[in-house]
């Protein structure tokens, strides 16, 4: 339904007719978005989508914000090989990349109804990146070659320039990255007609908490957004219920106003073997590529003819699996000089049985890896020189030999001592820990306790310890905590627009402290406290060890950051993994590129399946948002009528 060239929902196209919106065609911007993808079909307008989440908390509608792309600049395609448009139409930079012009789309309009401006990324940056008590960090992009911050400035209501002191080579791929307004991403935006009276200074919250309470759009129905459903209710670790938005900037290709379905329920539960349950009793209509483990596969295929759907499997594009890495800044110094002997580690992780893990929880699928950014990265796809550089990583320590392993620990001092344990150089007792998250799920636990098997099988006295969540972070990032195996690598289209496995550049991976150290550079905490014990500084940081491999990758990224050549960068990046093969593994991983498995009814529709995709799916790096990428506001129900709430 809908007037002129544009098609809308019913129920909105009864909301014009009763005077409660404006058409369609005034709804929508001058020229909308629309859906590139080839799978996706003319749809029908309609129905319910209910999913579930045992995420627990705000997971209940963080699952759903996670998959929507509405605020987010611009946007993957393909699965990460393209960068397409989004809420900008058109971009372009100068010739060493230190200025960028976004070409808003004209008309935008928030889920209000009210107009969208360049204001409201200025509100978002002048009135809380920019106040110190607000405590939002800029994003990547918004950072300069050297660290600085960028500067914007208004063009017109729908132009903005980034100005940068040095290039900023990757921030067309940045501002496609992460879905903003969420988990890592940068706000970006803010309806400033909304958020600017609850500010703390005008009054209309009490403190910041309450105001980034007030604009979070996975807790607050009355805050607007550019998503293409709005939180209409919201039952923190039980329920979220979502609407069409009917401002939502996106058609498809013949002309519908986006989305197709008219409402989201989300159901929590409290636990995956709960959830899984209820999945089985057709409580779900698609469960997201984080709910099903390859485990639960052959329950659902016998109870799938009962619910009415199918199974299907996208690529996970994952680099490592489930993976283990020591605090390579551990507090305990003899810990940390052995953590930091390469040959300590390089043995550990050929002592692990891959093909363990490959057959008990992958069913022998994916491959068997070192460790390294996802096998989909440009950089190992390029030509033939860049597939030799991924296999010199994925291969340099995967081989299951534990027989080398032990020569290895013996040549570094690591021997046999009383009661057939290892220990240190010093003949002192060894005890390795193999420490997550205490609410981690069950399918890690089982992995860990094979990787902690099998060193223990060369002599290692290896033991499981889970620490509770609430403090596993800030004892990480001051050094207490000597492991972390409950985390993978998945990142990619490229190393370089978010590196943080390569080269530590914060505090939750490999190298906590010196990542800190680095994060910080350019702000007040530079400089100061250099005669207080790293782990008692304020925050806890450190220096990387002069010649060591942390100050060599910092140097190639610091260069690679300037550089706007794209092969120049690329080749800087073989650099650091030449890097990571000699003095790695900084991170241990297991199998790389398991598919994922997901389900969904058999009438709901434009759901791409593993070949309609580019690389076949590419689930795993949250920086690839899915299904983010692949428009879930364009699937439909070829029977809405027996989908409703």
């Amino acid at each position: 339904m809908g007037s002129g060239k544009y098609n809308e929902s019913p129920l909105t196209a009864q909301m014009v007719k009763d005077g409660k919106l404006p058409a369609v065609d005034q709804r929508l911007p001058k020229n909308p978005y629309v859906v590139p993808h080839k799978w996706v079909n003319e749809g029908k307008y309609g129905g319910n989508l209910n999913w579930t989440n045992s995420w627990g908390g705000d997971g209940v509608s963080t699952i759903v914000v996670e998959s929507m792309y509405g605020h987010t600049p611009l946007r993957w395609l393909r699965d990460g090989l393209e960068i397409g448009p989004g809420l900008v139409e058109s971009w372009e930079s100068n010739a060493d990349t230190s200025q960028w012009t976004l070409h808003f789309r004209e008309g935008l309009k928030w889920s209000d109804g009210k107009p969208w401006s360049v204001d409201d990324i200025l509100f978002w940056w002048d009135d809380m990146v920019n106040d110190k008590e607000a405590g939002e960090s800029p994003p990547d992009e918004c950072r300069s070659g050297k660290n600085t911050l960028v500067q914007f400035k208004k063009v017109d209501d729908n132009t903005l320039q980034m100005i940068f002191d040095a290039p900023a080579p990757l921030t067309a791929d940045r501002l496609a990255m992460w879905v903003k307004n969420v988990i890592g991403g940068g706000r970006w935006m803010i309806a400033k007609h909304y958020a600017e009276p609850l500010l703390p200074k005008n009054k209309g919250s009490k403190d910041w908490d309450d105001f980034k309470e007030k604009i979070d759009i996975r807790h607050t129905p009355a805050c607007p957004t550019m998503n293409g459903w709005m939180l209409t209710e919201y039952n923190k670790g039980t329920s979220s219920k979502w609407a069409r938005n009917p401002y939502y900037w996106v058609v498809n290709r013949n002309g519908d106003q986006l989305p197709y379905i008219d409402t989201i329920n989300v159901t929590g539960y409290q636990d995956h073997e709960v959830e899984t349950v209820n999945l089985l009793a057709g409580k779900s209509d698609w469960t997201h590529p984080w709910v099903l483990q390859l485990t639960d596969v052959a329950g659902m295929k016998k109870a799938q003819s009962q619910i009415g759907g199918q199974i299907y499997f996208w690529d996970s594009g994952s680099g490592s699996g489930t993976a283990y890495f020591f605090n390579y800044d551990y507090k305990d110094e003899k810990m940390r000089k052995l953590i930091r002997e390469p040959k300590f580690r390089q043995a550990l992780s050929l002592a692990q049985n891959r093909g363990d893990v490959q057959k008990n929880f992958y069913f022998g699928n994916g491959e068997l890896t070192t460790g390294t950014f996802s096998p989909k990265a440009i950089e190992y796809n390029y030509n033939d020189q860049a597939k030799q550089v991924y296999k010199s990583w994925r291969d340099s320590f995967v081989k299951y030999d534990p027989e080398t392993a032990k020569t290895m620990l013996d040549g570094i001092g690591v021997k046999v001592g009383a009661g057939g344990k290892r220990t240190f150089p010093d003949g002192s007792p060894l005890t390795i820990t193999v420490d997550y998250h205490a609410d981690t799920d069950k399918q890690t636990i089982a992995q860990d306790e094979l990787l902690a098997r099998d060193w223990q099988a060369i002599g290692i006295d290896a033991k499981l310890n889970p620490i509770p969540p609430q403090s596993f972070e800030t004892q990480w990032e001051g050094g207490d905590i000597l492991s972390k195996a409950d985390w993978g690598i998945g990142d990619g289209p490229n190393h370089l627009v978010y590196p943080q496995w390569l080269v530590p550049l914060e505090a939750s991976r490999w190298a906590p402290l010196e990542g800190k150290m680095y994060e910080l550079r350019g702000t007040k905490f530079e400089g100061t406290e250099k005669d207080v014990d790293p782990y008692k500084r304020q925050p806890p940081r450190m220096d990387p060890e002069p010649g060591g491999p942390v100050e060599q990758l910092t140097k190639i990224y610091d260069q690679s950051k300037l550089e706007p050549d794209p092969l120049k960068r690329m080749s800087m990046v073989w650099d650091m993994i030449k890097l990571h093969v000699q003095y790695g593994p900084f991170v241990q991983g297991t199998v790389a590129n398991f598919p994922k498995a997901l389900f969904w009814k058999d009438d709901l529709k434009n759901v791409p399946k593993h070949e309609d995709l580019a690389l076949g799916g590419f689930t795993d790096p949250w920086i690839h948002p899915t299904p983010a990428v692949y428009d879930p506001e364009s699937w439909f129900w070829t029977n809405p009528d027996q989908h409703g709430v």
